[in-house]
């Protein structure tokens, strides 16, 4: 117990300094946030002028997809991870070096700041999302308390995969210097399979059941979807997608472990 408390101690003193950070630089954190919304915004412009004309496509009405992009902006915001370019960099420039001489795992930094920045960024987020929802009714989501319980615990699970996701492949740099590159072709696989163009049914089926499978819908599509109520009559799939989300957490956090312990093998400092 003695040692449990001394853990949260430090990394509650690691919380105050991200947030110390953040405030420091919050301008930029926020042009950041806003710089983000561009491509779910383009996104669902593209898809009202096409439903406007026909009233609904594939099953979306306008203000299903008004809603399922406003999904998307929020869960891509709250889950995305950043973290593949920090590690490469410090691998790369030899400062990982410092880092593996602290009393923690460099990876619990990135866990501090990614907590602290996604904290920040729900505040201002939810807040815009209320103060439109008490103003129009289009954006008021057709869910109970129970199923929004079941969307934050989505997102959780969605952010973790994809924080674990991206920190692996910052750790690709122990072995090649295109680390961020390999992570940019998967971001890109993940910008159609999670179902930030669109939602995954659009898709082939072929295409939608890859997506579903791989640690691709379950990041987005899911908890997106989950909040729409669009999984409103679908329990066992909800159920299914909660398993899934579970299933690949274990899954790459087995394998985050095995692949450090290579990688340090590897690791020779040159700079730092």
């Amino acid at each position: 117990m003695t040692r449990w408390r001394a853990f949260c101690r430090k990394y509650a003193v690691m919380l105050k300094m991200e947030w110390a950070v953040m405030m420091a630089y919050r301008s930029e954190s926020v042009i950041w946030m806003i710089g983000a919304l561009i491509q779910p915004l383009v996104s669902l412009a593209v898809w009202l002028s096409i439903s406007g004309g026909q009233g609904s496509v594939g099953g979306y009405s306008p203000r299903d997809y008004i809603l399922y992009f406003m999904g998307v902006l929020l869960v891509e915001r709250l889950t995305r991870s950043w973290d593949v370019w920090e590690v490469e960099q410090d691998i790369r420039e030899g400062t990982m070096s410092a880092k593996l001489l602290r009393p923690f795992h460099p990876i619990h930094w990135s866990i501090a700041q990614n907590i602290v920045y996604k904290l920040f960024f729900a505040f201002l987020m939810i807040s815009a999302w209320v103060v439109l929802a008490l103003i129009w009714p289009v954006f008021r989501l057709p869910i109970g308390l129970w199923t929004l319980l079941l969307v934050i615990a989505s997102m959780i699970l969605a952010g973790v995969i994809r924080f674990i996701i991206g920190y692996q492949f910052g750790l690709l740099a122990f072995w090649t210097n295109k680390a961020t590159a390999i992570f940019m072709l998967y971001d890109g696989i993940h910008l159609f399979l999670a179902g930030r163009l669109a939602p995954l049914s659009m898709f082939p089926q072929w295409v939608s059941e890859l997506g579903y499978w791989l640690p691709f819908y379950v990041t987005l599509g899911f908890p997106v979807e989950l909040m729409t109520g669009k999984l409103a009559n679908h329990p066992e799939l909800v159920q299914l997608s909660f398993a899934i989300q579970i299933g690949w957490s274990v899954l790459l956090c087995i394998l985050l472990r095995w692949q450090w312990r290579q990688g340090l093998r590897k690791y020779g400092a040159v700079g730092g």
